[in-house]
């Protein structure tokens, strides 16, 4: 039994949680940085703190990052966008059935004791 393939290591960080990922170490590029700075002082001191070239450089930096996400979804396999949709659509039902018992039951109780809760 003292093969080296029968030996069992652990290669996971001590005290990591399962499902839980570390920040990524890598760096932002100096126009995300920017960005990411531009956002925090609107968050401060709302829209109005901001000049029109700051504003123009985060509206351009936000419409980049949406325009690349929606361009990568396309980019999965079919069999995965589908995976994806179907599951969004189960999702969608089972979210509403639950808000419609909910519903009918706050709406029963309230019947039931004449309006008053």
């Amino acid at each position: 039994m003292t093969d080296v393939d029968d030996i069992l290591a652990h290669f996971g960080v001590k005290g990591m949680k399962w499902g839980v990922h570390r920040k990524s170490s890598v760096p932002a590029s100096s126009d995300a940085q920017k960005s990411l700075d531009i956002r925090a002082k609107a968050k401060k001191g709302k829209a109005r703190s901001l000049t029109n070239e700051e504003l123009q450089t985060a509206i351009n930096r936000m419409n980049l990052e949406q325009q690349f996400k929606r361009l990568a979804v396309n980019e999965r396999p079919p069999v995965q966008r589908w995976i994806a949709s179907t599951l969004l659509e189960v999702g969608k039902r089972e979210v509403q059935t639950a808000i419609a018992k909910k519903v009918t039951t706050t709406i029963a109780k309230k019947v039931a004791t004449g309006g008053a809760a």
